[in-house]
């Protein structure tokens, strides 16, 4: 008798630090975000099982912009949040398109940073190899021709923005490049996405 009962508490304890853990595990360990922060190890694209049309893209874009009090947890109710990262600014959230990819960046209390679209959605170039041949001191004109699809905000509007432009790669990388006031390279940077 004594043995039966030692087991059953045995089986009892395990499922309940199964469960414990489950729970625990399924919860974010971020305040004012319904997810914990993505694997550090792997690319969005790793990360992010649904995949969106361009067009589905716009559509969250949309969805953010028509309510004035979104946050992570209304955006992460309509369109599942699978990619949370943390930088330096606060928190991005990506979703991954067939071309392009939207960067929606949140601050610490779970609200929306809004920016314009050129600023949320870039396309999707090549692979960060590509920009291994950029160095520091290398000019801006070099940069468009190794990825001509992307964003130069500097270059439209060159007091309205940082000297930074940011690439996103096939293969799961995000490249930043910095500039100084002459359009030459000062940094480049990769992560994953």
């Amino acid at each position: 008798m004594q043995k039966l009962l030692n087991k059953s508490v045995l089986v009892l304890l395990c499922a309940v630090m199964v469960l414990s853990a489950c729970l625990t595990g399924c919860q974010s360990t971020e305040p004012n975000f319904p997810v914990a922060l993505s694997d550090t190890t792997r690319s969005a694209y790793e990360l992010c099982t649904k995949a969106y049309k361009d067009t589905d893209l716009q559509k969250i874009y949309q969805f953010m912009l028509d309510d004035e009090s979104v946050n992570a947890k209304k955006l992460h109710d309509k369109y599942e949040i699978q990619c949370l990262r943390k930088d330096d600014d606060g928190y991005v959230v990506n979703y991954v398109g067939n071309t392009r990819i939207l960067v929606l960046r949140f601050n610490d209390k779970g609200e929306w940073e809004k920016r314009d679209r050129l600023h949320s959605f870039y396309r999707i170039t090549e692979t960060r190899g590509k920009f291994d041949t950029l160095k520091e001191g290398d000019n801006v004109t070099k940069v468009q021709t190794t990825d001509p699809t992307a964003y130069f905000p500097f270059l439209v509007d060159p007091a309205g923005t940082d000297l930074r432009t940011d690439h996103y790669t096939q293969d799961g990388y995000h490249t930043v490049i910095l500039y100084d006031n002459n359009f030459n390279i000062t940094s480049v940077t990769y992560g994953l996405m």
